[in-house]
C-alpha cells in the first residue's frame, strides 16, 4: 500500500484532513492494539442488523470475491440467515449482475432496505483493489440508485 502511504503522508493532504499525526501507516500495530484493548474487536454485529432493517434503515453489506479474510460466502450466509420480516423475500431474490461502465462489477441482491454485493476482483481492501467499482457502489448507495 505504498501509494496510499505516500499520499496520506503528503503535508498538504494531512493539512486538509486536519491530521495531528506525524506519520500515516496503513497498518499500525499501535492503532490495532488500541481498538482491540478497548473492546472493539469481534463484536456480534449480525445481532445489530435486524433492528436496523425493521426500523427502515438501509443496510449494505459487501464482500470482495477475492477476500480470504472476510469471504463473500460467509458474509452471504449470515445475511441470508438474519431473522427479520423481509428474510423470506430477500432469500427468494436472485443474485443479479451489477455493471460498472459496461463491465461486470459484481453481483447484487436487494430486497427492501437490505442489499448484499459480491464485488468481483475485490480483496480485503476492495476499494484499493477495484477503485472504480467501489466508487460506483458507494455513489449508487448514497444516491439511492439500484445496482441492477
Amino acid at each position: 500500500m505504498t501509494d496510499i502511504d505516500t499520499f496520506m503522508n503528503r503535508p498538504d493532504v494531512q493539512a486538509e484532513l486536519g491530521s495531528d499525526v506525524k506519520e500515516f501507516k496503513s497498518c499500525s500495530q499501535k492503532v490495532y492494539s488500541g481498538f482491540t484493548l478497548s473492546g472493539d474487536w469481534m463484536k456480534p454485529f449480525h445481532r445489530m442488523v435486524p433492528p436496523l432493517l425493521e426500523a427502515g434503515i438501509k443496510v449494505l453489506i459487501y464482500a470482495g470475491d477475492a477476500d480470504f479474510i472476510c469471504n463473500w460466502y460467509g458474509n452471504k450466509a449470515w445475511i441470508m440467515d438474519l431473522e427479520w420480516s423481509g428474510k423470506a423475500k430477500f432469500n427468494q431474490e436472485a443474485d443479479k449482475p451489477w455493471f460498472v461502465d459496461g463491465a461486470a462489477g459484481g453481483e447484487a441482491r436487494t430486497h427492501g432496505n437490505l442489499t448484499f454485493i459480491r464485488a468481483f476482483g475485490g480483496g480485503h481492501m476492495y476499494p484499493y483493489d477495484q477503485p472504480e467499482s467501489a466508487l460506483d457502489m458507494v455513489n449508487r448507495w448514497i444516491s439511492n440508485k439500484p445496482f441492477y
